[in-house]
């Protein structure tokens, strides 16, 4: 059920937004020197059986089991500002609240960008703060104006649904459509650890036209002390617990994790339909750490989405998804099969799949329908997923 404070929260939300252009927050053309932004989200989550699955078959996550999560309220309720201090510098601000079992307010993102234009057709960039790590095409866009409310089964295994830290990217726009970049974060989340410094790097380059997006990336973080909490319930989160000590009830994760993306959107000029995907391959090397033993440990996680859209109006749309991911894990030492009875990595190598689809309407002034249905398979039974959200986003300018 919604807390007083956050119905407050999105009564505010609605008070501010008055009768204002309304849009997703990363698309203004920044013609205000400030902005309010804000929004206020409700849903309706229903399943056969608990959703989200408290771990995912096979995969070695991190944190407590996940919460299950069917419910009718508060999806989410932000604010946030907008400032254009000059033509080539701005900054970002979002704080929001997030509803359900692990209700929490969180400073979701914070940054100043800067950019120059130094040759003819070229623009550099740099970004500094809390920011959504560049990796996909799907991540980089705040997960409340996803299509699809429920995350992909590839990214929930390989990042926990969505990845953001606190650091800088850089990034350089070239003539012909091609782009690359560079990041230097802290990292605080799965699948790392809270490490200090700067200890997650990315790399990413891009190539697009007016039908064709084509993004590729790669990350490499430091994962020593990454938890995994075998008992106990907290819901979702982004932190990582402590390994400072190892207890009865955690495993950790000692070593690094790699990660590789390819993703790609293909829709020709005035098409009503469109396709788009993403592959994530996850690696990574070193030990677990429990009362049962430090075996070595490398393991892999491959795993995917292929979206078809269709526009049958210029405010409908309805989208399929059908999803495949497989995790494999190798332990090597002293109780290793204690350790990956422990982890929940024993049974791992069997395929996890969902298919999905989503039917939604944008009617003028920043409103949004969506009802979506999704089957996932693979671990178990399989469970048919219903949800129904309602959102408001607004935008209005302040001077």
């Amino acid at each position: 059920m919604p807390t007083r404070s956050s119905s407050r929260l999105a009564a505010l939300l609605l008070l501010l937004a008055g009768p204002v252009h309304a849009h997703e927050a990363h698309d203004a053309d920044g013609g205000e020197r400030l902005s309010v932004i804000g929004g206020v989200g409700l849903m309706s989550l229903h399943a056969d059986d608990p959703y989200p699955r408290p771990r995912l078959p096979g995969v070695l996550e991190a944190g407590s089991p996940r919460a299950d999560d069917r419910r009718d309220g508060l999806d989410f309720a932000e604010i946030g500002l907008r400032a254009r201090f000059t033509d080539q510098l701005q900054g970002y601000l979002k704080i929001g609240h997030h509803g359900g079992r692990d209700a929490r307010n969180e400073t979701e993102e914070a940054w100043l960008d800067g950019h120059i234009e130094p040759l003819t057709d070229h623009r550099a960039s740099l970004r500094a703060g809390r920011q959504l790590v560049p990796l996909g095409l799907l991540n980089p866009i705040h997960a409340h104006a996803w299509d699809f409310g429920i995350a992909p089964l590839a990214l929930r295994a390989a990042v926990n649904e969505s990845w953001r830290a606190d650091g800088f990217k850089a990034d350089w726009s070239f003539p012909g459509g091609w782009s690359a970049g560079l990041g230097a974060w802290r990292n605080q989340g799965f699948p790392g650890a809270d490490a200090g410094g700067l200890k997650l790097v990315t790399a990413r380059g891009g190539w697009r036209n007016d039908s064709l997006r084509i993004e590729a990336g790669y990350a490499n973080v430091n994962a020593d002390g990454r938890a995994l909490l075998s008992t106990g319930n907290m819901g979702h989160t982004h932190s990582v617990p402590s390994c400072t000590r190892i207890a009865s009830d955690r495993v950790c994760f000692f070593g690094t994790a790699q990660l590789f993306t390819l993703a790609a959107r293909w829709q020709p000029a005035e098409s009503r339909y469109w396709v788009g995907g993403e592959w994530w391959l996850k690696r990574e090397d070193g030990r677990l750490d429990s009362i049962n033993g430090a075996p070595a440990y490398t393991g892999t996680l491959n795993g995917g989405w292929l979206d078809a859209g269709w526009r049958p109006a210029q405010d409908w749309e309805t989208i399929l998804r059908v999803e495949r991911a497989v995790a494999r894990h190798d332990l090597v030492g002293a109780n290793a099969g204690l350790v990956a009875n422990q982890s929940g990595i024993a049974d791992s190598g069997h395929a996890l799949r969902a298919i999905g689809a989503v039917v939604q309407w944008r009617p003028a002034g920043g409103h949004r329908v969506a009802a979506e249905w999704h089957r996932e398979q693979g671990g178990g039974p399989s469970n048919n997923v219903y949800l129904l959200r309602y959102q408001f986003l607004f935008e209005k300018g302040v001077f």
